[in-house]
């Protein structure tokens, strides 16, 4: 599996996430508006750019949701290959609804425009804009970041339940970060997409299947960690997490294409014995 980034993606000015539809859709913005307003007492407004007349199924149009402001340019067209590869790909979740995914024939384009460098407000503000297409047909939002999807469903719960509502409201994996499994030679790497919105390094780890739920709580303690901390870990740096796991961070040697994440790059997680642990740092 390989990853070519798109290089307006590269760009955060450009950030923009896809929205993906089984087929083709009229534009209604009166029913997008109504649809949010469920979730926000804040103004939606929304205003065409290039000959939009709300028949169009090529959009072009500026919305603002909740002092959020976005661009989107609807297609139709599926996704490039590659770029389904590693979102729908990546994705968890019921294999029926990943199929038709998988098998969309319209997809939107949605720029962020606003000015927050937050990246749970700018998350927040799109999780609202997606549902107020879920009548309308959505089948998922696509994140090309943290190679992942969000599916209607869980849109939905976003905002319609509590506690569903309360851990998207966190840099939570599986929603806005993404723990990927590539089987590779006699075992699997494992490594985390998307920690870098949240400025974290991604990590990796080359194990065995049987030990994902171990990786996957590791990589999470590592997370919290840095993330509520800000503190820096480079490749040499060891740390201990629990009562008996030590581990040092190493570069990434092999598959560079797949397990270096962007801007931040990956730092690969070893296991050692507790002597091995700098004393010093």
């Amino acid at each position: 599996m390989s990853h070519t980034v798109d290089k307006n993606q590269e760009n955060k000015s450009n950030f923009a996430l896809y929205f993906l539809f089984p087929e083709a859709i009229a534009f209604n913005k009166e029913k997008l508006i109504r649809k949010i307003k469920t979730v926000s007492d804040k103004e939606v407004e929304i205003n065409p750019i290039l000959g939009f007349d709300g028949k169009e199924t090529k959009t072009f149009v500026r919305l603002m949701v909740e002092d959020e402001a976005f661009e989107i340019v609807g297609l139709e067209a599926p996704l490039p290959k590659n770029i389904v590869d590693y979102t729908v790909g990546c994705a968890y979740g019921n294999p029926e609804e990943i199929e038709q995914m998988r098998n969309h024939q319209y997809h939107m384009l949605v720029f962020y425009r606003g000015e927050s460098k937050d990246p749970m407000v700018i998350f927040n503000a799109y999780k609202k804009l997606a549902y107020g297409f879920v009548e309308q047909g959505l089948l998922c939002m696509a994140n090309p970041y943290s190679w992942n999807v969000v599916g209607a469903n869980l849109i939905k719960g976003m905002l319609e339940d509590k506690e569903t509502k309360e851990f998207a409201e966190t840099p939570a994996m599986m929603i806005w970060r993404s723990f990927i499994k590539m089987p590779h030679n006699d075992g699997v790497w494992f490594v985390t997409k998307g920690n870098n919105l949240f400025n974290v390094t991604e990590y990796a780890y080359f194990g065995q299947m049987e030990e994902a739920q171990e990786v996957y709580d590791i990589f999470e303690n590592i997370f919290s960690y840095v993330y509520e901390n800000g503190v820096t870990i480079s490749e040499g740096d060891t740390i201990q997490i629990e009562e008996e796991v030590y581990l040092r961070f190493k570069a990434v040697t092999e598959l560079e294409d797949q397990l270096n994440g962007e801007t931040l790059g990956t730092l690969v997680l070893e296991k050692i014995s507790a002597e091995e642990i700098n004393k010093d740092k």
